[in-house]
């Protein structure tokens, strides 16, 4: 019998990639920073969506949960344990901090910016 030993994930100076999608929600309950992964699935509005980066810009996230154009909408992250706090349109969301729990996106009023 031969054995195959796969060395990829004893580096532990290289991250090991998962084949499936992070559920932000749920590393956040756990207190754990979500590891690297294909995807990251994160509720905007309580509604799941999958993203395929680690750092996407509000904007990305405004797109992807269908609120178009994004600039007619206020995008706030939640962050465990933390009150909600906005994000700008081109502002990168590392979705591997620790914590990063829900996003809620508000159309903008006539008395915003």
């Amino acid at each position: 019998m031969t054995e195959h030993n796969d060395m990829k994930g004893d580096d532990p100076g290289v991250e090991e990639v998962l084949d499936e999608i992070a559920d932000l929600e749920e590393y956040a309950k756990l207190g754990k920073r979500p590891p690297l992964a294909k995807g990251y699935r994160l509720r905007v509005n309580g509604e799941a969506f999958v993203v395929y980066e680690p750092e996407p810009t509000g904007r990305a996230i405004l797109t992807l949960a269908g609120l178009i154009p994004p600039e007619d909408y206020t995008l706030r992250v939640k962050l465990a344990g933390e009150k909600l706090r906005k994000v700008e349109l081109d502002e990168k969301i590392d979705l591997r901090h620790p914590g990063v729990e829900k996003f809620k996106a508000l159309p903008r009023d006539q008395t915003e910016g």
